[in-house]
């Protein structure tokens, strides 16, 4: 037995990055030229099946928003909050939002203001925190903010949101996300959360649910060097699980993810809809489901 960094650094990704988070030393046992990871020795595999589609899998990657917990549950008030505060920003300098501004962070606003909808294909669904800040940053620099102090006064509105997130946010599981959890556990299947947002924060959400107990690993947008749609979430995710993408299924509730599993191997791509918001599953999705009760496990 022998203790193994060699990890293979795709070419154009952040390398020394990469290393750092991939320190973590693996225990593997060579047998001729196969190379067997004990911790996937350990792991059975179970088969996975949702309607027709049926696969083997060690373990399954979740994404958080929308898949684990109903995405306005969480992001409405917050989301609320960010425009008020633009608004602010921008009449200091005389501005104001431009009509119809849902599209700044991919949400439908009512009338009064509210948010209680938002667009499964727009930035607060599919990018990270950084990404939303630059397109909002964007509106400060065209009423003259120079770029680097508009940067910070709209990262302070993000922050200030952020602060205030968990005590007004009333989170709600997806119907039946928690006895799937504790199925996935009984078959002895690993888990883990890939989502567009930070690790630190994510945690926090998962904390307030009472499920972070359930995952073996979560891995945020900052983590990796490339977010969604690039495979690197799923990459990593499975190093910290200590298995291989061809042996996982990915879950997720935007276009994003199905990219980001396929483009890593998975297995399986499952895209969940509770809302019934699509007719047919997109087109980078194995399958879909409207409800947890869909996917049947069966020990092998």
């Amino acid at each position: 037995m022998e203790l193994s960094y060699n990890i293979p650094i795709p070419y154009g990704r952040n390398v020394e990055a990469v290393r750092e988070r991939s320190r973590r030393p693996s225990y593997v046992c060579r047998n001729g030229r196969a190379t067997i990871m004990i911790l996937q020795r350990m792991v059975q595999m179970v088969q996975l099946q949702v309607g027709s589609c049926s696969t083997k899998v060690r373990g399954i990657l979740f994404d958080k928003d929308g898949t684990l917990l109903q995405f306005i549950s969480l992001w409405g008030w917050w989301a609320e909050t960010v425009m008020k505060g633009l608004q602010q920003e921008l009449k200091q300098e005389g501005g104001s939002l431009p009509e119809d501004p849902g599209y700044i962070l991919g949400v439908h606003i009512e009338p009064d203001g509210s948010i209680r909808s938002h667009d499964r294909q727009g930035p607060l669904a599919m990018g990270s925190p950084t990404q939303m800040i630059s397109i909002a940053t964007y509106l400060l620099y065209k009423e003259g903010v120079p770029w680097n102090r508009a940067v910070q006064r709209v990262t302070a509105v993000f922050e200030q949101a952020n602060e205030q997130l968990l005590e007004h946010a009333n989170i709600i599981p997806v119907t039946g996300v928690v006895p799937f959890l504790e199925l996935c556990r009984q078959h002895g299947l690993k888990m883990a959360v890939v989502t567009a947002d930070d690790k630190g924060p994510s945690e926090q959400h998962l904390e307030k649910m009472g499920i972070r107990h359930y995952f073996d690993a979560v891995v945020g947008d900052d983590c990796v060097a490339q977010g969604k749609p690039y495979p690197d979430m799923v990459e990593l995710a499975c190093r910290e699980i200590g298995l291989e993408p061809h042996e996982i299924a990915v879950i997720g509730d935007s276009v994003g993810d199905m990219e980001m599993g396929h483009a890593a191997g998975s297995s399986l791509q499952i895209f969940i809809d509770e809302a019934n918001q699509f007719e047919t599953a997109p087109e980078s999705a194995d399958v879909m489901i409207r409800s947890y009760e869909e996917i049947q496990l069966k020990d092998e």
